[in-house]
């Protein structure tokens, strides 16, 4: 199952990008992912791309450049690819896709200047 902590726990692991997009455990993916998720990689665009095609065209997560995926983490029902604000959760056993978005935290600085801004 993956909780709050699991979730908190991958974006402070996987806080930065790898080198290269080649780092990235692109097999993995497609071993668990492709059978319901329909996934490939578009190289001929200005940006390479992984596309997930059980995600709806007109959503964001659609189309990941792959410069932004920091990380492609396996569970025992999901796949996980890490990004910086988001994770796109897939289902290893069916087309269902979940997405978690990071909330924003204002930095100490910016909490200050909003306490004097009222």
């Amino acid at each position: 199952m993956i909780t709050k902590r699991v979730i908190d726990t991958l974006y402070k692991k996987y806080k930065n990008r790898p080198e290269s997009p080649d780092c990235l455990d692109m097999p993995l993916l497609f071993e668990y992912a492709s059978q319901h998720h329909n996934v490939s990689i578009d190289m001929d665009g200005p940006v390479d791309s992984l596309i997930i095609r059980s995600v709806e065209p007109h959503s964001p997560f659609h189309r990941i450049p792959l410069e932004k995926i920091h990380a492609i983490v396996p569970f025992e029902e999901w796949v996980a690819i890490v990004m910086h604000s988001s994770i796109v959760f897939l289902n290893r056993k069916s087309s269902k896709v979940s997405v978690h978005i990071k909330p924003y935290k204002p930095s100490l600085w910016e909490r200050i200047k909003g306490m004097f801004s009222h």
